[in-house]
């Protein structure tokens, strides 16, 4: 079954969190959390693998936290889910299978990499459309 971790959706929520914090101000691990419901703990794994990554940068201090590394628009939804876990939907060669099957999964490759190829500062204007009309 194709899916995305938890770890991919919290990863995603929380730079969601960041982009949307005024001005880019730098936002504490508790506010990011109390945002996005994840916990402290896992946020901090999270965080820190963001930030390994590149996506996001670390202030310490009483006035620190975070925000995002680099602007949102430049910022791909697939770039964020694969830093965490991977490439997200890998196609193994010589599976065995004909070349009528190899090209059935390199297309269902295509379009599920296609479905998370969007930008992050996109992400409010794609789909608020879409919550309003439910």
């Amino acid at each position: 079954m194709v899916g995305v971790s938890t770890k991919s959706l919290y990863g995603v929520a929380a730079m969601h969190a960041l982009h949307n914090s005024p001005r880019n101000k730098l936002m504490q691990i508790k506010e990011i959390a109390a945002m996005t419901h994840i916990s402290h703990g896992y946020l901090e794994q999270i965080l820190s693998n963001l930030k390994k990554h590149g996506f996001i940068i670390s202030v310490r201090g009483a006035n620190g936290g975070y925000k995002l590394a680099k602007d949102a628009s430049t910022i791909i939804v697939l770039d964020i889910v694969e830093a965490l876990e991977g490439e997200l939907f890998s196609v193994s060669q010589n599976v065995g299978a004909s070349v009528v099957l190899d090209s059935f999964w390199k297309d269902i490759q295509e379009k599920v990499r296609a479905v998370f190829n969007v930008k992050l500062s996109e992400l409010d204007s794609a789909y608020a459309t879409y919550f309003y009309e439910i």
